[in-house]
């Protein structure tokens, strides 16, 4: 029909002007929403007239979907084609360009746009629609260019560039079809007015002017053809040049052609902007190249670029090209500044300078070019004349990417490249003045062809068939220019849509690196969706909003990096439009094929029509016509592929035949396994191939077509309200697609934060819906019902083909479960808790990571629901399905019809019931928290329904998070931080209302290994420590401490191990002898404990040391098994770490309790925890530690889960009620994000949190309580500050409301966001009777905690939103986030040389080690690294966390130089230089005490003394027992001095004597780096060197010992001597020396005099005194270890003299010698051989041992020590004596000698004569000796 053929149609289009013309006057005086209503009212006039027109036909075709079941038998395309051609105008805005060779943003070629990602110079423009596709911003922001320009516009301007070669005298026509009907051939022609400007290249510009909405130009604001016709001057027609509709009628609205320039030789359109030569930024970013073809290397080359202003000439920037290889091409970029001028500077030489924009200066060198991207290379071949610009020379290759390509449609099998059954590409090149032959390129691996540029050619086609000119279809590329930046220029070929269908151009593509992963949405710069990023998120305190995961599947068409909105095709039924994810699909099947597993039920995207039949025949475009083009893995089975793909059948194939029922609204189960792997869904059976809709890197590029084939949105929120949707009185959670459609939007401002937001206006009433989320079938007929498409917004009406179908969801949330599993209604009525879902297409439901709802499937609506409840006592959910077909029966539920229903609301007060005839198992599950992750996939396209609604418990929270911040700190210890659980807090409550109510209690599972019997059956344990290294005289020791002293305050029965181990354990490496120094704690016999159900343990160390705090990272506690497999401490690792459960402070000499999480504590493979029979602890230092409560702990859970209710009195007061003030929220339950289940605060009020946790307290607090949140952080390690949230925002002010429930310290802060502290104060105060009728039983006296103690901050736990809000208010939802900021300082490295040394030169490098971070050994194992420092150029490593303990070690350098000293300024305590020259220290905060270590090196000669000591006993044996404390000094004098005077103490590491401690290699020391020569001195005196041993006094005096001359250490004497090689080159340095000393100690035996004094017993002498016996004889034997007598010993004898006291016998009778002295350690027997006259004899030898302790023993009494005030006296120097009296008495006696003690004996004596029976006592003392 024609536009004008009758009076009413004429009428109606005049009525339709009138009104546009009214909405044009309307808009230009209103906002932009005005115009854009104005708009869509002409928009639907124009509807009502098309329809008016149109010979429409009832959609009767079955279009068969998975979602949408009629039948397409009849031509629907041709009766679609009909009504579209029949319309004026049309709407079918076919892309008849490449794919992705145009954009709408760029800028004419005019300006010589720098060559597009798709080879063609300058940015081409799509068309893209009518105006009317645009949409609004939601918040009315941002205005709608297009729009405005079309309602706004009174005239467009269309331009033209000529061809090369163009004759100047030439003509051009403006050719125009204005309608678009097919039987409507009305043109508009008119001549273009030449513009008088050019192109940069000279070619001309035309222009022509038209007016929207008028007659002639265009009176219906756009054309379906447009030509331009050039001619002679007379009028010959030359060339006509096609810019639309050149095969076809593409009605576009002419808007799209705005300032747009059409370019004669490129085919395509671009914006137009003058070329401006003035403008010396317009090629600001370009790419330059330059390339070497001198014959040579070059060493460096610069491009330096420069401006000429009025000082002249001057450089602008400088770029460093570096050095060039032979043949070579290197890009650079132009400055984006000023810059008309660029020269080069080639090894140093200048190169001419050149003028880039073409202009002439009237300088002598002057060169000139234009820049053009084909020809910006500089090809430089030795010197100026040779050299120039040009396109790179040289064989280059360029590769083809024909992954996409090589597809082929049911358009043809000769329009893919490489053709069908074909393998061959070909190619051919372009120069300015030739094109060369086709060549064929060299197939490589993964679809890529290669092939050689030959000199000089700049452009390149690639074709599926010999030819040299490009094709209108997919069968070639046009011609392109190569991407000369790329390294490997590799042409990556679009897919097949949709070029292959319209025949109208090229195929497209764009360049990349070969290797690349395929992504066309970056490499043509283009938006694929477009996500309005312009809305600010606003949270509504109703609603809920759960994080979502979308993922989005890309079809085709978007592979090409183009939009759908922009898909203007026919809707009819064809595979074209119904099998539209082809490369997807196809990646699917690889995935599949190539997992190496079995996949039984592939799962494949878009419209697979089944060869079915209905009532009205058979079902046409079946997926089999073209099934064989796709080749998907799983298809030979047909019945299972469809039955998965299609709602139509079952696995069995039933559905399929005419008279058989479809499966539409069933679901197919078993498409997935029972458990995630990883957070995802895998396939039916197999055990980790996860599904691959949901695997990130699989739609990012890890796939069969390396290639972007999707994109994932995280971070999204997706809203749901509260609504009674099962009219059962509840209100559950709820969103419903069909009521509010929802479209993504990226948050205003961020990255990566995105959002779902319903239309800011509906197009039906009582909903949010819109036109672009309406659910149509595949012909686009609209069902009347709206889906969830939240990518469609763009779309901008209701065709299929623009909707972006094929998409995931992932929503995850946790939640929270009763113990019945019933929450409270309406009216306190309990209602199961429910999760219902309603919908298409799979939903697969997963808690905890199982499986437990399944309603997958590409199917209709069908519903799903899981209830949860008691069944016999256990709580459980089950799962039920509306209807499922035949699938996979392994994994179907159980058919029981109509088991269950709920009445769904489906409007305003109307219900629908919805039946669930399939029902699946029921499954234990515990009360308290629970994750859900709800998987959904639309992939059957046409509908998207979406139903979801939950009731699980909500309530009033109080979520505390804590956050450390490391931005500040060292990337070497930032981990030191993650997933440590280390920070400590406390939480009290004060209950303001409402009486006592009790919390529940907790129940913990312990087993204290110092309690055997009570807590185990294991009835005792043994302790051990390993043996001490042999000959080494070090003391190991654990043990039960029995009498524990004082200072333990520990109480009575506590038991208590004592561990102790003499020597350090540092060298070579902390740990190196773990084994030599464990206490053992052995559980006795057989016996094992089984700690599989604990979670910690903990235990108690007090370190006995008054040497700086020791570090937990130097101890170590590990378990043992009965295998001796290990727990804990592994290797050389210590306690530290994710092994520590809080933060832990460690001080000596106070107990400190240690808690360790067994679940992060490593083990060996097979570490069997039911079957633990040891525990072993260390340290790596010499301390004396204590050990107590060492107990096996499970988690604390609650005996009862609570928090599920809104009742404030049935919330615990802990106490807090009677006692009126703040107490310890002790079993408050709660739950994390970061462990699972419910746990409860524990008996102190506390709980341990890990950077980045949140956990959850609810229902736990009652509203209008006070909270002291307290963290206990370390403060020389962190900053701290709060900031107090109330639902996701912060609260930035603070308002007391009516003042009924709250009012205001007068110094309360003005915002709770970044206060520094450590304890939240909000400064509320919660008012008496702020809650009704609700102070009985409580003492609360309205006064803060704070008047009480001015240290309790508090926060009142109300809303500060609404502080007057009530239960009918909503929930109260508070956060408290904690930022930690950690503290950091720095550690310098400085290499000096040493004065008068040569030079020293190169790297030195320095090995670090970093142990105990932070102070708190947050490390897992020791970190280290090695750094390079430079003479005079300190080397500072920055940022490491405060209290971190370091250790630096040079790296024997390898210039010959030679540490010589080493020093440290600065650090923690302790910070030191050891023996070995390495360095110890600690970091603290800032730099003005920061740790700087200097080592000094030279080249000087230089002497190693190294040394050890020999300790020896008297009989020349080694030694096992000995001293373990030294002292040495370091002396010298210069060689040829002689005194001993002369040598003189040399000071070395900043002490002039050196203690020298026992160890594990024995006892050595060292001097390195010694001067060989007075270096100071001006004749370089050599040096000799001594080490000798001395004392040193109380006052620090060091005493030395000559050689072979005695040192007393302890109560022992040693001769000393020294031994020392001659000194010998050192290997490693040419200038050093090596020397040993060896330091002999010989124990000398102790000498012992054993004096004896002969008395009368009795008081027989003068005075009555005792008289002394003179003449008295004794011999003295020796006795051996056998008790013989040693005939070695020469037998002493020896006789009283007047004084009774023993002299040494001689033939001339006694002398004045002592009887028995010099006697050695041994055993002797005294014997009294001849007695005073009238005296009797001794009646029994005396036997007395010494020892070589100098120790003494009288017959079998204990041993004694030498003491001044007992019988025996002196030391080990002077000799020890041991003083005995003997008493006679002239009367039968047996005189005896006694112990310490005076001994008592009784002797019974034998009868004398006659006189009867006399018992005599006798009583020896060995003061006195005295008989009684």
């Amino acid at each position: 029909m024609y536009k004008h053929s009758t009076t009413h149609r004429t009428l109606s289009r005049r009525l339709a002007a009138l009104l546009a013309a009214l909405a044009l006057l309307a808009a230009m005086a209103l906002p932009v929403y005005a115009e854009i209503q104005s708009e869509d009212t002409t928009k639907i006039a124009e509807t009502v007239e098309t329809v008016d027109e149109t010979e429409t036909t009832d959609d009767t075709t079955a279009s068969t979907d998975s979602d949408d079941p009629t039948d397409p038998t009849d031509d629907s395309t041709t009766a679609a084609d009909d009504a579209t051609d029949d319309t004026t105008p049309s709407v079918d805005d076919t892309n008849t360009t490449p794919a992705g060779e145009t954009t709408t943003d760029d800028t004419l070629d005019t300006s010589d746009e720098d060559t597009n990602n798709d080879g063609t110079d300058g940015a081409n423009i799509e068309n893209t629609g009518t105006a009317d596709d645009a949409v609004a911003q939601p918040d009315n922001e941002v205005e709608d260019e297009v729009r405005v320009q079309e309602a706004a516009a009174k005239e467009v301007t269309i331009y033209f560039l000529a061809p090369s070669g163009f004759d100047t005298t030439a003509t051009v026509k403006f050719h125009a079809r204005i309608q678009g009907e097919q039987d409507n051939d009305n043109w508009y022609t008119a001549q273009m007015t030449d513009s008088g400007k050019a192109d940069r290249n000279g070619r001309k510009i035309f222009f022509t002017t038209v007016y929207p909405g008028q007659s002639p130009s265009c009176p219906y604001s756009g054309y379906s053809k447009i030509e331009f016709i050039t001619s002679t001057a007379n009028g010959d027609k030359l060339a006509s040049y096609w810019g639309l509709g050149q095969n076809s009628l593409e009605w576009t609205s002419v808007y799209t052609y705005a300032d747009q320039i059409y370019d004669a030789d490129a085919g395509t359109w671009t914006a137009y902007t003058p070329f401006d030569p003035n403008n010396h930024q317009t090629f600001a970013g370009k790419t330059m190249f330059f390339q070497n073809q001198s014959g040579t290397d070059l060493a460096n080359v610069q491009a330096v670029f420069c401006e000429k202003t009025n000082n002249g000439l001057q450089p602008v920037e400088t770029i460093d090209l570096k050095a060039i290889a032979v043949g070579k091409c290197v890009s650079f970029k132009i400055p984006k500044k000023d810059c008309t001028y660029i020269r080069f500077i080639v090894d140093g030489k200048e190169i001419s300078l050149y003028n880039f924009y073409d202009q002439q200066d009237e300088g002598e060198n002057n060169r000139h070019f234009l820049y053009d991207s084909g020809t910006a290379c500089y090809v430089y071949k030795g010197n100026d004349n040779d050299s120039s610009w040009t396109i790179p020379q040289g064989t280059i290759t360029v590769y083809f990417d024909a992954t996409f390509s090589s597809a082929y449609t049911e358009n043809g099998d000769t329009l893919s490249i490489p053709k069908k059954g074909s393998k061959d590409v070909y190619c051919c090149f372009k120069n300015d003045s030739e094109t060369t032959e086709s060549v064929q390129m060299t197939p490589l691996e993964n679809n890529l062809y290669s092939v050689e540029v030959p000199g000089g050619c700049s452009e390149i086609m690639f074709s599926g068939d010999n030819r040299t000119s490009p094709a209108n279809s997919g069968a070639s590329t046009d011609w392109v220019p190569i991407d000369w930046s790329l390294a490997e220029p590799c042409y990556m070929a679009d897919t097949n849509d949709a070029v292959v269908y319209n025949n109208n151009a090229s195929r497209g593509g764009y360049w990349k690196e070969k290797t690349a992963i395929r992504d066309a949405e970056a490499g043509k710069g283009t938006t694929v969706v477009d996500i309005d990023n312009t809305t600010s998120f606003v949270r509504d305190s109703a609603t809920k909003y759960v994080t979502t995961t979308l993922y989005d599947y890309y079809t085709d068409w978007e592979l090409n990096g183009n939009n759908r909105d922009d898909y203007k095709v026919n809707n009819g039924a064809s595979q074209r439009n119904w099998v539209t994810f082809r490369q997807f699909d196809q990646a699917l099947s690889d995935y599949y094929s190539n997992s190496g597993v079995t996949v039984l039920y592939p799962m494949y995207t878009g419209q697979f029509q089944p060869e079915a039949a209905d009532k009205d025949g058979n079902w046409g475009f079946c997926f089999n016509d073209i099934a064989d083009k796709l080749n998907l893995y799983g298809y030979s089975d047909k019945n299972k592929f469809m039955a998965v793909n299609n709602s139509t059948i079952d696995v069995d194939g039933k559905g399929l035949k005419s008279d058989e029922e479809k499966y539409y609204d069933d679901a197919f189960q078993g498409l997935t396994g029972d458990t995630l792997v990883n957070g995802e869904p895998v396939l039916y059976g197999t055990q980790k191939l996860t599904v691959p809709y949901f695997n990130k890197d699989f739609l990012e590029g890890a796939n069969s077509k390396k290639a972007v084939l999707g994109k994932v949105y995280e971070n999204v929120d997706f809203p749901f309200t509260k609504e009674d949707v099962f009219g059962n009185g509840i209100n559950y959670w709820h969103y419903e697609s069909n009521d509010k459609s929802l479209f993504l939007k990226q948050k205003k401002g961020t990255a990566d934060q995105y959002f779902l937001q319903q239309p800011a206006e509906t197009v039906v009433e009582d909903k949010m819906v819109s036109n672009n989320a309406q659910n149509v079938n595949s012909s686009s007929g609209p069902l009347n019902t709206y889906g969830f498409f939240p990518f469609n917004e763009g779309s901008g009406d209701t065709n299929a083909n623009t909707y972006n179908y094929g998409f995931g969801a992932k929503l995850q949330f946790d939640f929270t479960l009763t113990d019945d599993g019933q929450v409270l209604g309406n009216g306190g009525k309990e209602v199961p808790i429910q999760f219902f879902f309603s919908g298409d297409d799979d939903v697969w439901v997963y808690i905890d990571d199982v499986l437990a709802l399944d309603v997958g499937g590409d199917h209709g609506k069908v519903s799903g629901l899981l209830e949860f409840g008691l069944n016999d006592g256990k709580l459980v959910y089950t799962p039920y399905v509306s209807d499922v077909k035949a699938s996979n029966r392994d994994r179907m539920y159980k058919n029981e019809s109509n088991v269950k229903s709920v009445n769904y609301r489906v409007a305003d007060k109307q219900y629908k019931s919805i039946p669930f005839n399939y029902k699946g198992d029921q499954k234990e599950i515990s009360a308290g928290k629970h994750t859900l992750k709800f998987f959904y996939m639309e992939r059957g396209m046409w509908e998207s329904n979406m139903a979801i609604a939950f009731n699980f418990p909500d309530h009033n929270e109080l979520q505390v998070k804590k956050e450390v911040d490391v931005n500040g700190v060292n990337d070497l210890f930032k981990n030191c931080f993650k997933d440590k659980r280390f920070f400590n807090f406390t939480i009290r409550n004060q209950a303001t209302h409402y009486g006592t109510t009790d919390a529940a209690g907790d129940t913990v599972t312990t087993i204290n290994l110092l309690q055997p019997g009570k807590s185990t059956p294991v009835k005792n344990f043994t302790t051990t420590a390993t043996h001490a290294e042999p000959g080494t005289g070090g003391e190991n020791r654990f043990r039960i401490v029995n009498n524990p002293p004082n200072k333990l305050n520990v109480t009575d029965g506590t038991t208590l191990l004592n561990w102790f181990t003499q020597f350090e354990d540092l060298t070579p490496s902390p740990g190196s002898n773990k084994e030599k120094r464990y206490g053992i704690l052995r559980l006795d016999g057989d016996k094992t404990i089984d700690i599989s159900g604990m979670s910690y343990l903990s235990f108690d160390v007090y370190v006995d040391s008054e040497e700086g705090d020791a570090a937990l990272s130097n101890m170590y506690l590990e378990l043992r098994d009965n295998e001796k497999r290990q727990k804990g401490c592994l290797g050389k690792t210590f306690i530290g770490g994710k092994d520590l459960y809080g933060q832990v402070e460690m001080h000596n000499n106070q107990w400190i309790t240690v808690k360790l999480s067994l679940g992060d504590v490593k083990a060996e493979k097979d570490f069997d925890e039911k079957h633990v029979k040891e525990l072993r602890f260390g340290c790596n230092y010499p301390r004396s530690i204590y050990l107590r409560n060492i107990v096996f702990s499970s988690k604390a859970v609650p005996q009862t889960v609570t928090g599920f209710t809104t009742k404030q009195q049935d919330i615990a007061d802990y106490g807090s009620a009677q006692e009126g003030e703040l107490m310890p929220a002790v079993n408050a339950q709660y739950t994390s994000d970061a462990e699972k289940g419910t746990m409860v605060v524990d008996k102190n009020g506390g709980f341990v949190l890990k950077a980045g946790e949140t956990i959850s307290f609810k229902d736990q607090f009652r509203r209008g309580s006070y909270l002291s949140i307290n963290e206990q952080v370390d403060k020389n390690l962190f900053d701290t500050q709060w900031t107090i949230y109330e639902d996701g925002k912060a609260v930035n002010e603070i308002k007391a409301g009516t003042g009924n429930k709250l009012t205001l310290d007068v110094n309360h802060p003005v915002s709770l966001k970044d206060q520094t502290g450590t304890a939240p104060d909000d400064g509320r105060i919660e008012n008496v009777n702020a809650e009704d009728n609700a102070q009985n039983g409580n003492s609360y006296k309205g006064e803060k905690p704070s008047t009480k103690n001015k240290d309790d901050n508090t926060i009142v736990f109300r809303s500060y939103a609404n502080p007057d809000a009530t239960d009918a208010d909503g929930e109260t939802q508070l956060k408290v986030v904690f930022v930690n900021t950690v503290k950091t300082g720095s550690l310098t490295i400085v290499k000096q040389q040493a004065k008068g040394s040569d030079p020293l030169k190169g790297t030195y490098h320095f090995k670090v080690r970093f142990t105990n971070v932070g102070g708190h050994a947050l490390e897992d194992e020791a970190i280290e690294e090695t750094y390079p420092v430079t003479v005079d150029k300190p080397f500072t490593i920055d940022n490491i966390p405060v209290g971190t303990r370091f250790t630096i070690e040079e790296v024997t350098p390898l210039d010959g130089s030679k540490l010589t000293k080493v020093s440290v300024t600065g650090g923690g305590s302790g910070t030191m230089v050891l023996n070995n020259q390495t360095v110890r220290g600690s970091i603290v905060a800032g730099d003005e005490n920061k740790a700087v270590a200097t080592f000094t090196n030279t080249k000087q000669e230089t002497l190693d003394i190294t040394g050890e000591k020999v300790w020896k006993n008297a009989d020349n044996s080694l030694m096992t027992e000995h001293p373990a404390t030294i002292y040495v000094q370091l002396q010298r004098r210069c060689v040829g001095e002689t005194s001993e005077l002369s040598w003189t103490p040399v000071t070395y590491l900043n002490e002039t004597y050196t203690r020298v401690e026992q160890k594990y290699e024995g006892m050595k020391f060292s001097f390195l780096g010694l001067p060989a020569k007075d270096y100071d001195g001006g004749n370089q005196t050599p040096y000799e060197y001594r080490v000798v041993e001395g004392s040193v006094d109380n006052k620090g005096v060091f005493q030395a010992v000559d050689d072979e001359k005695t040192i007393t250490i302890g109560e022992k004497v040693y001769s000393v001597t020294y031994k020392y090689t001659a000194s010998k080159p050192d290997d490693s340095s040419n200038n050093n020396a090596k020397q040993t000393v060896t330091i002999t100690n010989t124990q000398q035996d102790p000498k012992f005099t054993l004096d004896v004094t002969k008395k009368s017993a009795e008081n027989d002498g003068e005075n009555d005194k005792q008289k002394l016996l003179e003449g008295v004889e004794f011999t003295l034997e020796k006795l051996d270890e056998n008790g013989q007598v040693d005939t070695s010993f020469e037998t002493k004898t020896g006789i009283t003299d007047g004084q009774g006291v023993l002299k040494l016998k001689n033939s001339g009778g006694s002398t004045s010698d002592k009887a028995f002295a010099d006697l050695e350690a041994g055993t002797y027997r005294l014997t009294e051989t001849k007695t005073a006259e009238g005296y009797n004899l001794l009646s029994a030898p005396i036997v007395i041992t010494f020892t070589k302790d100098g120790q003494c023993r009288i017959g079998n009494d204990a041993l004694m020590q030498a003491k001044n005030d007992t019988i025996f006296t002196g030391d080990a120097v002077n000799g020890y004596k041991l003083a005995l009296t003997v008493l006679n008495r002239k009367t039968p006696a047996l005189p005896h000698t006694g112990a310490d003690a005076p001994s008592l004996w009784l002797l019974i004596g034998l009868p004398l004569a006659v006189a009867g029976l006399l018992i005599l006592v006798f009583r020896y003392n060995k003061k006195g000796g005295r008989t009684r």
